[in-house]
């Protein structure tokens, strides 16, 4: 093909340069057309790599159910130490009690003061109770043996009597101890008489 092509230009030249009644005629005629090549077919870019699958999120565990606590019983409050009664009042530090009372105080142990003169106390008196003759000398003693002996609280309730009706002797009593501090006195105010008449248990005799 490319030797074709040379002789075409050369015999191209050579009848241009020729004399006129020596050129050949070259109307009609045309070089064959170049047979079209192919086209090469345009390059495929690239494809950019797959991506790769994202794993799936593994499912959430199923909530676990946490058992009920089984109810613990209620503890069973303890019984009270002393009756309302005998609780201290914020109105009143000097209180008087009546017959069923001042046997409910004995019952519970709840310390009394006999206000009545030694000779009184000697001939009998409530068991278990402290002679505190507020008209002896011996008063502040007894108070001071009965303190180291009990050791009381402020609030703790102490019952006190003497020979009831009009008898002041335990009222006195009462009030010295306040001035000591002392906040919940009770006047057994029927006294010892009282007791007597009731059939109540009785003791004799000075105490220890």
């Amino acid at each position: 093909m490319t030797l074709l092509a040379a002789a075409l230009i050369c015999a191209g030249l050579a009848n241009g340069l020729a004399r006129p009644d020596r050129k050949l005629d070259w109307s009609g005629w045309a070089p064959p057309p170049a047979t079209p090549q192919p086209a090469a077919p345009a390059p495929t870019p690239p494809q950019p790599p797959a991506a790769a699958p994202v794993p799936a999120a593994p499912a959430p565990p199923a909530p676990r159910k946490t058992p009920r606590p089984v109810a613990a019983a209620l503890p069973t409050p303890p019984p009270p130490s002393a009756d309302a009664q005998f609780a201290p009042s914020s109105g009143e530090l000097i209180r008087d009690l009546a017959s069923e009372p001042a046997l409910d105080a004995f019952r519970r142990k709840l310390p009394f003061l006999d206000a009545r003169r030694s000779a009184d106390f000697e001939a009998g008196h409530v068991p278990g109770a402290w002679s505190v003759p507020i008209w002896e000398a011996v008063a502040a003693a007894r108070i001071t043996e009965f303190e180291a002996r009990t050791n009381p609280s402020p609030q703790s309730p102490i019952v006190i009597y003497c020979a009831g009706g009009d008898c002041e002797d335990s009222r006195l009593l009462a009030k010295k101890l306040v001035g000591l501090g002392y906040r919940n006195l009770l006047i057994y105010r029927d006294g010892f008489p009282d007791w007597v008449k009731q059939g109540r248990p009785q003791e004799h005799g000075a105490r220890p």
